[in-house]
């Protein structure tokens, strides 16, 4: 299979504040809480998941007592992130489901633009293994795995994805190529390509 060329933007560009001219106390509730999200997913992306709560307050511009407000700790922030992921995950299967014919060109598009568009939010991998029990974790955990399957097995009876492929195989996907970003930055494209042409059936 051929490494195609990314066109999607990546996770760093995700986490960028839509109106960041604007102070914080001129921001309603929704859009403080938007704020303190991207903030939360740049410096747990470039500081890790030990970075503590006042330092992503700070980033947003906001109080620790105004994060505090939105996010009661750091758990419950972490797990609207990962939420945040999975609903997103989910979306993408969803519509790839619903396009007309060729589900297989439809779930390795979906999966190179996951891929891409997580490469630079790979704390979330993790945090999904701290707050898994989350009750809204799971929710979305389950719609997820739900549009996921439903997206394989249309691909599977149109004969392209292998009989066995489940959405562990997936979350086996994911978790390779972070991974390989840890040996090569860009190695993750090579990782993918070679996990996708494994789950083709006609390969």
């Amino acid at each position: 299979m051929s490494i195609p060329v990314s066109t999607a933007e990546i996770a760093a560009d995700a986490w960028v504040d839509a109106e960041p001219s604007r102070a914080w106390s001129s921001l309603d509730a929704t859009a403080k809480r938007e704020r303190l999200l991207c903030a939360a997913g740049r410096v747990f992306a470039r500081d890790g998941l030990d970075a503590a709560m006042p330092t992503v307050a700070a980033e947003a511009g906001a109080g620790v007592a105004s994060l505090y407000r939105q996010f009661p700790s750091k758990h419950e922030l972490l797990a609207t992130l990962v939420v945040r992921r999975l609903e997103q995950i989910a979306d993408a299967a969803e519509e790839a489901t619903a396009r007309e014919g060729d589900h297989w060109t439809a779930l390795t598009e979906m999966l190179w633009t996951i891929v891409d568009r997580t490469s630079g939010d790979d704390f979330l991998g993790e945090a999904r293994i701290l707050v898994a029990e989350h009750p809204e974790v799971a929710a979305a955990t389950d719609r997820a795995t739900d549009a996921l399957e439903r997206l394989m097995a249309a691909a599977r009876a149109e004969g392209r994805l292998r009989a066995d492929a489940t959405t562990l195989d997936l979350r086996l996907l994911f978790a390779a190529t972070r991974a390989a970003k840890q040996v090569e930055p860009e190695a993750w494209r090579r990782m993918l390509a070679l996990l996708i042409d494994a789950l083709d059936a006609g390969a």
